[in-house]
């Protein structure tokens, strides 16, 4: 096993995913760029040598993706110059109807792309063994990765082996998933005793170190903010008895929560500035939680910067369950409103309500003092 080899090791590219928070235009090119991030891997192939690909699990959103996104996939596969190798997982499981069965991926699909049907072992390129454990249904009844790998005996000289697999870790879940987990220790016992020379894993979109030679490769274009370093493929190298593991960026956009406290005029332009200085606006979807009071006209500044923002950014959304912004009306704003009749006893009648506690009497007292002053 002196000569090195290297590959890449991606997953979790869930073409097809939708994501309400972009809107219509953000979706459409958050979408693309889902696509885009794919056929740059190939881009990476060719720079680290690379003799292959792994995919470890939801290539596609769900099995009943359009026509079109399957299309497309082909067409971004087709710019990856290595052999291809997809593992189904709970996504796109091999279950009755599956995608995988389709005629429009059966048609389409480049002949250099082999989809994981079963456990056999897969001589991907001389000297490396691919195992797999694709997923047949979205629940499990057991560890997902064990069926790859379970009776197999250390790899014959010579030959490395490599295990595909999709799940959460139970180290890794806290007892929190609802769905069979894989056991770490199985795994870490399988490459020790030389049954397996790494392990590729799928379904945490963050890139994640487990061990050095069991690693997810998180997704390749970024689909939330609690990610922690998403948008990479890993560039895997065995060489001997050693092994290297560099992530290799691929994604372009970000995807960022800001909490922002408010209580006046400098706190609101720290606001601005913040903004300001993020790059990439038109590739970024901004969180936004915010707490603290503020007087009425600052309060209308903040809803128009917000609204503004948004057309600016991919999207900017106000973090609804962390949104308490109140209201700090003072009288001389209200009354340089010059409102007069019902409208000047409908204001008076919301602030006394906002003094009562009622928290909606001061989101309209602000839609209030918005339109008023716009429309003076």
């Amino acid at each position: 096993m002196d000569e090195s080899i290297t590959f890449l090791h991606s997953s979790d590219w869930q073409l097809g995913m939708m994501r309400r928070f972009l809107g219509p235009d953000g979706q459409a090119r958050w979408g693309q760029a889902r696509l885009d991030a794919v056929a740059r891997i190939g881009d990476v192939a060719e720079r680290t040598g690379a003799r292959f690909l792994v995919v470890t699990g939801d290539v596609f959103e769900h099995n009943q993706v359009e026509r079109q996104t399957i299309l497309r996939a082909c067409e971004a596969l087709k710019r990856i110059p290595v052999p291809v190798v997809l593992l189904p997982g709970n996504h796109d499981a091999l279950e009755p109807g599956s995608l995988w069965t389709s005629a429009q991926w059966t048609a389409h699909k480049p002949d250099h792309v082999t989809v994981v049907t079963g456990t056999t072992p897969l001589e991907i390129v001389p000297g490396v063994e691919i195992v797999g454990a694709p997923w047949r249904s979205r629940r499990p009844v057991s560890d997902p990765a064990a069926p790859g790998y379970a009776g197999l005996a250390p790899a014959e000289d010579g030959v490395r082996r490599i295990l595909l697999a999709h799940g959460q870790l139970t180290s890794l879940s806290g007892g929190m998933s609802d769905v069979p987990t894989i056991d770490q220790a199985a795994l870490e016992a399988a490459v020790a005793d030389g049954r397996l020379q790494y392990v590729g894993l799928g379904d945490r979109h963050s890139t994640t170190q487990v061990t050095e030679r069991i690693w997810f490769s998180g997704t390749q274009e970024v689909t939330a903010p609690e990610e922690n370093d998403p948008g990479n493929v890993l560039a895997v190298t065995l060489a001997g008895d050693s092994i290297t593991v560099e992530p290799q960026r691929v994604g372009a956009w970000h995807m960022v929560e800001h909490h922002a406290e408010l209580d006046g005029e400098e706190s609101l332009k720290a606001l601005e500035d913040w903004f300001a200085e993020l790059p990439d606006k038109e590739r970024t979807y901004v969180r936004l939680a915010a707490d603290g009071s503020l007087p009425l006209p600052l309060l209308s500044r903040l809803d128009a910067m917000v609204d503004a923002q948004g057309e600016v950014f991919a999207s900017v959304e106000r973090w609804a369950k962390f949104w308490t912004v109140r209201p700090a009306p003072e009288a001389a704003d209200l009354d340089a409103l010059q409102l007069s009749g019902p409208a000047r006893a409908a204001m008076e009648e919301l602030r006394q309500a906002l003094a009562g506690g009622d928290e909606s009497a001061g989101a309209a007292l602000t839609l209030m003092h918005r339109l008023a002053r716009d429309a003076g």
